[in-house]
């Protein structure tokens, strides 16, 4: 399984806070409790070892990456679930609340820093039961425009390559007529989450400004062709909005 990290400027004297990077032989996570969790808001309890030094990882061996210590991506195998939450560190393990309604075996998402400089993204899976019936995988169509609590996002036409840099403009718009007011979410203009058809690869970008205060520019590389899931999260007028999308990425 395999992530990318890239960090898209917010304007042309911002420095690249995240490039490329992938942790996976290094820092992996370790489930405090074996088995299955049951659906519905639950406490997930974990370990990140790092193979390197053969010790597990403290807040105190992580530096922050977009304002938080550690970000936590979990979705089932359909895409539809989706949670981006941020762990703490009891001085034993790490912590995160999720709440995953669906029956599933989950992709559980740690990505950070540590001080070092060395960026990790790394994966594990868990089983969800007792809870909505599991959601069946089918393809994604492409779906270029979506809203969530009045907030829409409408990508534009680009054509997308596998392994080929895409360079997508989006533009925000309000159902309700409201002017659009985007303030920083995590540092950044907007997050961008793209999943891959099987769901073992991972993309996490954030936009580039655009030229009006509501359009922003998508600068990522799909390694495989298919359907991929694109969720983007932003703060329209001091509100948290997660728009699911999906676009069609060809050979």
């Amino acid at each position: 399984m395999k992530a990318v990290f890239l960090s898209i400027v917010l304007s042309l004297v911002t420095s690249l806070s995240w490039a490329h990077g992938d942790g996976e032989s290094r820092i992996s996570i370790e489930p405090e409790a074996q088995g299955t969790y049951s659906a519905g808001v639950i406490q997930y309890s974990f370990q990140l070892f790092d193979a390197q030094t053969n010790k597990a990882l403290s807040d105190k061996n992580l530096v922050l990456s977009h304002t938080k210590i550690l970000h936590f991506i979990a979705y089932d195998p359909s895409r539809n679930e989706f949670n981006h939450v941020h762990p703490s560190f009891d001085g034993k393990a790490w912590n995160v609340e999720l709440n995953l309604l669906a029956n599933g075996n989950y992709f559980f998402w740690a990505q950070g820093q540590l001080v070092d400089g060395t960026e990790f993204s790394t994966v594990v899976k868990a089983q969800i039961i007792n809870g909505k019936p599991e959601i069946a995988v089918v393809p994604l169509a492409d779906v270029k425009k979506a809203t969530d609590k009045k907030t829409t996002i409408q990508l534009g036409k680009a054509k997308l390559k596998a392994g080929a840099m895409a360079m997508i403009d989006f533009k925000v718009t309000r159902e309700d007529g409201q002017e659009v007011q985007l303030t920083p979410y995590l540092g950044a203009l907007a997050h961008i989450i793209a999943v891959s058809p099987d769901g073992d690869e991972l993309i996490h970008v954030h936009p580039m400004a655009g030229n009006t205060p509501d359009t922003g520019m998508i600068h990522a590389t799909f390694p495989s062709e298919g359907d991929y899931r694109v969720w983007i999260q932003l703060v329209d007028r001091g509100e948290l909005k997660t728009i699911p999308l999906s676009v069609i990425v060809s050979k």
